[in-house]
């Protein structure tokens, strides 16, 4: 009980946040499946669009609004998992990408989406029972610090953008682009803040226990 009183705590000072995830979310599959609408490609592709495009935001709105109900918070751990997981196989079709169409863009992202698995994995599944039975600690997670991991998704963030948009070749892609680097480096930043939460978490049981 005291584990998810203390889980429970995290989501009350991410509030915030994860409504502005939300929200963001919310405003770009809608964006996305008007610019779709506009341009007349059609019932079919229209619908095409929403799971090829959306399908990863559509995940993800689901992954934030499950966190935020109550009854999903106990399972908080096997959330992060199918969400890791959902990242993992992001990262493989980032990397069967580079082999249809190689471009900065395309090797950015597959370095990108790498980056967010390993420290997805270092923050969510620290601690907990996969941690300890894979004896993912002898891996060198710690070797990087959070905010480095944290500046080094920011930064290929923006060049993946930099590349969308000198490739982009109508104000559709253009907003499209921008709404996904802001949503990486939000997402980014929840991860930054749950892991400094966990770090703060960690620094407290061990003055206590250089107290007692």
């Amino acid at each position: 009980m005291e584990k998810i009183k203390k889980e429970k705590m995290w989501y009350d000072n991410a509030t915030i946040l994860t409504n502005i995830i939300i929200g963001l979310i919310i405003i770009t599959i809608i964006l996305s499946q008007s610019f779709a609408v506009n341009n007349n490609i059609g019932a079919i592709n229209t619908f095409r669009s929403l799971f090829n495009h959306n399908g990863s935001y559509i995940l993800a709105l689901i992954y934030f609004v499950l966190i935020k109900s109550r009854h999903f918070q106990k399972y908080f751990n096997v959330t992060n998992l199918l969400y890791i997981f959902f990242y993992f196989l992001n990262s493989f079709a980032s990397l069967l990408t580079i082999f249809q169409s190689f471009s900065v863009s395309s090797l950015c992202s597959l370095l990108l989406n790498i980056i967010i698995l390993f420290y997805m994995v270092y923050t969510f599944l620290y601690d907990t029972r996969l941690w300890k039975d894979f004896k993912l600690g002898n891996l060198p997670f710690d070797e990087i610090k959070n905010e480095w991991y944290y500046y080094a998704i920011n930064f290929f963030a923006f060049i993946v953008l930099l590349s969308n948009l000198i490739g982009a070749i109508n104000f559709d892609g253009v907003v499209l682009s921008l709404f996904d680097a802001i949503y990486t480096c939000l997402f980014a930043r929840y991860i930054y803040l749950y892991k400094e939460y966990e770090l703060s978490k960690i620094e407290k049981k061990e003055a206590s226990k250089n107290e007692g």
